[in-house]
């Protein structure tokens, strides 16, 4: 995470300005691993497609409608979890790329935030402005003493409108920020109603086992023994 340095906290404190609070370097880690876990369900699905010997192989004697629970159980294997793991996996590559693209808008946010925050320091910290060596403070305010070097008083409403125009700066800067992130997490949450309906599916898919997707979930193996044990 792009840290704020330290001698910009009293300027951003006149202006009011707190940097964001989620860490992009933690969205590219998420990203990351969003995006194995693409690789992870599609060899999960893919598996059994490369076990010689099984009824996936191009070279296996099975005759699909010679064995009906044997022909069930492919046919749930290809529907869930099979098809059921590869619609995730299509998902992944949204959601990861939408945490990459948010990482990078908060890291630009900071990047102009900060730089505003000096620019605006330099002029503040110049002598006789309100970070110089003419000003006072008091219970926490800055005051100015034109008195003690016949400076011009026009050098505070300079200040304070280098204050209110930073205010108005990173105020805008925040709103388009913001902007940009919803537009991402749209992609997030599409991709989230992607994976509801993956889960409703697998429950209707799993629902005439026995306890229905209780059984499934339990790590009891949906195996081909169990289909020809149960009639399916």
């Amino acid at each position: 995470m792009l840290k704020m340095p330290d001698e910009l906290a009293e300027t951003a404190k006149l202006a009011g300005y707190q940097p964001p609070g989620v860490d992009e370097d933690i969205l590219r880690g998420l990203a990351t691993a969003w995006t194995s876990a693409a690789g992870d369900f599609t060899a999960n699905a893919d598996w059994p497609m490369k076990q010689p010997g099984t009824v996936w192989d191009p070279n296996t004697s099975w005759v699909r409608g010679k064995d009906r629970p044997l022909d069930a159980f492919v046919d749930f294997y290809e529907n869930y979890p099979r098809k059921h793991y590869h619609t995730v996996a299509a998902q992944t590559g949204p959601v990861a790329g939408a945490l990459t693209s948010i990482a990078g808008i908060i890291l630009n946010h900071r990047k102009a935030a900060y730089a505003a925050l000096e620019a605006a320091r330099k002029n503040l910290s110049r002598d006789g402005h309100m970070f110089g060596a003419k000003y006072v403070t008091v219970l926490g305010m800055h005051l100015y003493l034109p008195g003690l070097t016949g400076e011009d008083s026009d050098l505070v409403d300079e200040d304070f409108g280098t204050v209110d125009a930073l205010k108005d700066q990173l105020g805008r800067l925040n709103q388009q920020t913001q902007q940009s992130i919803n537009a991402q997490v749209k992609i997030i949450d599409q991709a989230g109603a992607a994976l509801d309906r993956v889960a409703d599916n697998a429950a209707k898919a799993t629902a005439p086992l026995p306890n229905g997707p209780e059984y499934v979930s339990s790590g009891v193996p949906s195996s081909y023994e169990h289909w020809v044990e149960h009639g399916r």
